[in-house]
């Protein structure tokens, strides 16, 4: 009698258990390591975009004898309507502004810059059919304008009813440019800042041209004075075209990038960047004071004043 038994193919319940518990563990090993590898790249692609306005803006101050392009819409541009203009322009308010006779906003970077690196200005998307398009492009990653880190995000839904996050209504900046680089703010007399020229920049490699800004209100971390704490002030002006510390953005590593007037962009952690209240001046007339949460605190490395001095919380937001 023969009593061999073929054993049977296949695998028990038992060792398919043990293989699928083994290819879950490997799963939640790797999934944080593609994750951040993954934001990473997202990173990299935003210090390119960085990179590419810094050099845009160095060909653009040859071209117009060294003076830099203004980092918002000026107050005359449009009388008592400006304030929300410099902040929230929507697509209306630039296509009105560049159709004027003779068109303004035309120095304003969002406009002066992009055909420098083959781009359209923000007036041309605005001019109806390519508004369209520009959303498109926006939402794609796509776009120079957009930092693919804040599109990975998404957009939170409070901000987009209560912070005029929505890009059908206005274009919605990952990148701002420095709102202090004018020579004087608001002087008596004028009702628009008087623009900075390479010349009076002390410290090229210092000086802040453009900077990741905020896109989110509830980001962290976000230092801010008790007038910009969340819901309020500066925590809520998002995707702005001017960017300064109360509005640098932290959604990079906690940290955000900068671009600076030699060109070079790099990534700071957000509490070197802006102060979390204890901070201290270490040089100027404030020297030994201390830096109010959600400001300037005066690193030699970053200016965002052209004469390289640190910016007190009582000269702005």
């Amino acid at each position: 009698m023969n009593l061999n038994h073929k054993k049977p193919h296949g695998f028990t319940l038992i060792e398919l258990l043990v293989v699928i518990a083994i290819i879950a563990i490997l799963a939640a090993m790797l999934l944080p390591a593609l994750a951040k590898a993954k934001a990473k790249a997202q990173q990299i692609a935003c210090l390119s975009n960085l990179k590419q306005w810094g050099l845009a803006d160095n060909m653009y101050v040859g071209d117009y004898n060294e003076t830099f392009p203004y980092a918002r819409f000026q107050a005359s541009y449009a009388g008592s309507s400006s304030p929300n203009a410099q902040d929230t322009p929507t697509w209306q308010e630039i296509y009105a502004y560049g159709g004027m006779t003779p068109p303004v906003g035309n120095d304003v970077w969002f406009n002066a810059l992009p055909p420098y690196i083959h781009s359209k200005t923000l007036y041309e998307w605005a001019t109806g059919v390519y508004k369209s398009q520009f959303n498109q492009t926006f939402s794609s990653g796509m776009s120079i304008f957009t930092c693919p880190t804040v599109l990975a995000q998404g957009y939170d839904a409070t901000d987009v009813t209560t912070s005029d996050m929505n890009l059908a209504d206005r274009p919605l900046f990952s990148f701002g440019m420095n709102s202090k680089m004018t020579v004087i703010e608001t002087p008596v007399g004028s009702t628009d800042d008087l623009p900075c020229k390479t010349s009076m920049v002390v410290h090229p490699s210092a000086f802040v041209l453009f900077a990741d800004t905020r896109d989110r209100s509830k980001e962290t971390p976000y230092s801010s004075s008790a007038a910009n704490a969340y819901p309020a002030g500066n925590s809520l002006k998002l995707g702005t075209p001017q960017s300064y510390t109360t509005r640098f953005s932290s959604r990079h590593d906690l940290g955000g990038q900068i671009t600076f007037s030699d060109g070079h962009a790099q990534f700071y952690k957000y509490n070197y960047v802006v102060s979390d209240g204890t901070a201290v001046y270490t040089s100027g007339p404030t020297a030994g004071l201390t830096v109010s949460a959600g400001y300037d605190p005066g690193r030699p490395d970053i200016n965002w004043d052209c004469q390289g001095n640190a910016i007190i919380p009582a000269n702005g937001n």
